[in-house]
């Protein structure tokens, strides 16, 4: 059969996501330079690192509908043109409140466009690709984080306005390409989109949303605390450099990417979603072990990491992957995306505080047993997942 995927538009959305994701590993980076240069307190640092977390957390659903009653593509070059925007409002700061300010308008645009980049992806003529193209959508994180962990450091040695400016002219020259190179065909026609009202009614008149969202919470809470936080460990149990701890943690990260792509294979050779959940799971419980667990030497720490992050990509990769098929019509995807969108955003901001927490109260080795209570919550879900899908 005749492959008549789009790989160039494919390309083009998937892109624009990474680099709406390169947007959350810049700040983070960044933040040694923007306290030494503007005097920052840990209150506005955090507000800087957590803009996106907090917007998502309670904006998801609400963009989510905005979105569905929005053109796709128009949604994803606008989501770009705000990330600029919000770049070049940060690049000429030169205090904490129009630095955050900036940082709010990246989140919108960063909003807007990851959930109008699968939706529009959907009503794309993938055909039996559409597990591989949305689980490459799903790496998005992942690649953008990692982008930033290496080349970051090498742009902020010519200052931090610089990164913040190039990032402006890498969101502006994308939305410019998509704006050049337009499908030649139309996308077919979406289905009128319900009213607000009625469509969160007919949304969570199922718990299979509420279910998927509450896994994919668990996933981020684990990722974001074990991404966050396997530098420190690094460089202060083991004595590592910063620069040889930033590296392992890119490697970490770009598996967990690989894993990400990874799902849409398993998912074609038909794989069950609740199956795939509850292997991340069991993965969950175990890497725990084998990060924090007390005088393990390096390698096998790195390995455990990496291993562990490439593992558990399956989640997030395989409900994304899913989403369109259980979703039904194009508002319906958005609903979801944009409550799976809430739902990594809670994970993003309470995974490092609950890990931070957790390690003051029992010490690095304590962290492996909020893993597994991680896991054990994550089964739970599986059982009922399985229940409402079994196959």
């Amino acid at each position: 059969m005749r492959d008549t995927t789009d790989w160039k538009q494919v390309a083009l959305i998937i892109a624009a996501g990474v680099i709406g994701a390169a947007q959350i590993g810049k700040a983070a980076i960044a933040i040694p330079l923007l306290r030494d240069e503007l005097g920052l307190s840990l209150f506005a640092v955090s507000w800087i690192i957590g803009a996106y977390a907090v917007l998502g957390a309670f904006g998801g659903l609400a963009a989510a509908l905005a979105v569905s009653h929005l053109p796709l593509r128009q949604t994803v070059i606008a989501g770009l043109g705000l990330i600029a925007l919000g770049n070049i409002i940060g690049a000429a700061a030169a205090s904490a409140l129009p630095l955050i300010a900036g940082r709010i308008v990246e989140g919108v645009g960063f909003l807007g466009l990851v959930i109008a980049g699968p939706s529009l992806l959907r009503n794309m003529p993938l055909g039996r690709n559409q597990e591989i193209v949305f689980a490459c959508w799903a790496a998005y994180i992942p690649v953008g984080t990692a982008i930033m962990l290496l080349l970051g450091p090498r742009i902020l040695q010519f200052g931090w306005h610089t990164l913040w400016l190039v990032n402006a002219a890498l969101a502006l020259a994308h939305g410019a390409l998509m704006l050049l190179l337009r499908p030649a065909e139309t996308v077919p026609a979406r289905a009128a989109a319900q009213p607000p009202r009625a469509a969160l009614i007919d949304f969570f008149g199922s718990s299979g949303p509420l279910l998927l969202a509450a896994a994919f919470a668990l996933y981020a809470i684990q990722y974001y605390a074990l991404a966050t936080f396997l530098p420190i460990l690094l460089v202060d149990r083991m004595g590592l450099s910063l620069d040889t701890a930033g590296l392992i943690t890119a490697l970490a990260v770009l598996a967990n990417g690989a894993g990400n792509i990874s799902a849409g294979v398993i998912l074609r050779l038909g794989a069950p979603l609740w199956r795939i959940t509850g292997t991340v799971f069991v993965a969950v419980g175990l890497t725990g072990f084998g990060v924090f667990g007390a005088g393990l030497p390096t390698l096998l720490v790195a390995g455990a990491a990496t291993a562990g992050l490439a593992v558990t990509a399956l989640l997030p990769a395989s409900i994304i992957a899913s989403a369109p098929k259980l979703s039904g019509t194009t508002q319906r995807l958005a609903l979801t995306l944009g409550l799976l969108q809430q739902a990594a955003a809670i994970g993003q901001f309470v995974g490092p505080v609950i890990l931070a927490a957790w390690v003051e109260r029992f010490g690095w080795s304590g962290a492996a047993y909020l893993l597994l209570l991680i896991a054990l919550l994550g089964l739970a879900i599986v059982v009922r997942l399985r229940r409402l899908a079994p196959s």
